[in-house]
């Protein structure tokens, strides 16, 4: 065995080791059994122990929430306006966020009042390893699809670390994700919706697999732009988008913009890219005469995964003082700068691909109105599904049927350590033989 499988092979082993020694558990708060989705936020927020993962589940529904109803303010057309907070905050640490798969679990808010900072479904204030999978958060501003130039978040992050999202869904319109001043998040498979700077903010923010859907602007005419970064000086990594995939409406083929220097040091990779709508020739624009730090691509390729011409690529932005400024980078990355972006160089010594790993079903066995299966050492729980919806969770190897339902298909997920459920097993059809 070679230094480097052994290096992978002793990180998977502690990952392993680590999961092992918590033992098994069950979820803390059930949503709706338990509440509603904003009292178990409130719940993980006024635990005693915060140091102890607290794993919230949801069940698959579509969820409309009115978030905590504080008073707050904005200005509009130069008055102030005081209206109850639509956004649901989390404060604490080492919480889990769980739903059964993103298109059925669904949780929106609706804002009457657009703005960057007042509207977020969900706002994860301080709230370092938050763990979020398979859940869709959508802020529908003033239930209005078509109000594209309205500022409305679907998630925000503040000051958080070590966050991971995991086959999420976000939707909106403009600053759908507002990342992170100062924080790292890592996410997987997840998919993100929007028009303007739907991506937006600071923070090392890396998107592993993610697909990212341009929705129309009507009939504006207008250009979509994917990201606003506003990358802290001094940080090495901005945001990562790692074999990702955009795709939208076909107004927007050729003409919208893979980003925009929002403020401070802004960086944005885009690696082994496939755009089944393509980017302007440009690929980026202007932004309050700020001036990038790097916006950069390697290997992005059209819908027929032929390599793109980056020739045209953006280099000449204005600066402060509206003066056309050259970067002192180039708009491509060699062979050789993106061995510099893999997870394990952005995140160094946190490996979040393994943290968000999904744990593979057991082998059923029935008999009777009893299902066993071999114990699974790294599942923290065992989620049991009736015709594929969750009937129960059990911390045991092992089910028994209490009524009779002839014909129903049984099946079993496992849960990582953070809660998150993992692909159904092999199903068995009762009655048992």
């Amino acid at each position: 065995m070679n230094h480097r499988k052994l290096q992978i092979f002793v990180g998977m082993w502690m990952v392993c080791m680590a999961m092992m020694a918590q033992g098994k558990w069950k979820y803390d708060f059930i949503v709706p059994d338990n509440g509603n989705f904003v009292q178990a936020i409130h719940a993980a927020n006024n635990r005693t122990n915060k140091q102890k993962r607290y794993r919230i589940f949801i069940r698959p529904s579509y969820y409309r929430i009115k978030g905590e109803g504080n008073m707050i303010s904005t200005v509009e057309n130069g008055k102030k306006v005081e209206f109850p907070s639509p956004m649901t905050t989390l404060t604490a640490p080492n919480t889990s966020i769980i739903g059964d798969s993103w298109p059925t679990t669904q949780i929106e808010n609706c804002p009457q009042h657009e703005g960057i900072s007042i509207t977020s479904t969900l706002y994860l204030h301080g709230a370092d390893s938050t763990y979020i999978q398979d859940v869709e958060f959508w802020s529908n501003y003033r239930n209005d699809p078509k109000a594209f130039a309205n500022r409305a978040v679907a998630l925000n992050e503040q000051n958080c670390k070590g966050n991971i999202l995991k086959q999420v869904s976000l939707l909106s319109t403009q600053d759908t994700y507002y990342t992170n001043d100062g924080g790292t998040t890592y996410l997987e498979d997840c998919k993100i919706s929007g028009t303007v700077d739907f991506i937006c903010g600071g923070g090392t923010i890396y998107f592993n697999h993610c697909d990212l859907w341009l929705i129309p602007r009507g009939d504006t005419g207008s250009r979509d732009v994917i990201t606003a970064p506003a990358t802290e000086v001094g940080r090495k990594y901005g945001y990562v988008f790692a074999d990702c995939y955009i795709d939208g409406g076909k107004e927007q083929d050729g003409r919208f913009q893979l980003g925009r220097p929002w403020k401070n040091s802004p960086k944005c990779v885009w690696l082994n890219c496939s755009m089944n709508v393509v980017p302007a020739k440009e690929g980026w624009t202007e932004m309050h005469g700020t001036i990038p730090s790097q916006f950069a691509e390697y290997n992005s390729t059209d819908g027929h995964f032929s390599l793109l011409d980056l020739s045209g690529r953006k280099t000449t932005f204005k600066n402060a003082n509206g003066q056309d400024e050259q970067v002192d980078y180039k708009p491509f990355l060699t062979d050789e700068e993106t061995e510099d972006y893999t997870v394990d160089k952005v995140f160094p010594g946190w490996k979040p691909q393994d943290k968000a790993r999904q744990v593979d079903p057991p082998i059923l066995h029935a008999k009777g109105k009893v299902i066993t299966w071999e114990d699974i050492p790294e599942a923290g729980c065992y989620a049991i599904c009736r015709d594929r919806k969750i009937i129960a969770f059990t911390t045991q190897p092992s089910y028994t049927i209490g009524s009779t339902y002839e014909g129903a298909c049984y099946s079993v997920r496992c849960a990582n350590w953070y809660g998150g459920l993992g692909p159904r097993s092999a199903e068995v059809v009762y009655p048992f033989r």
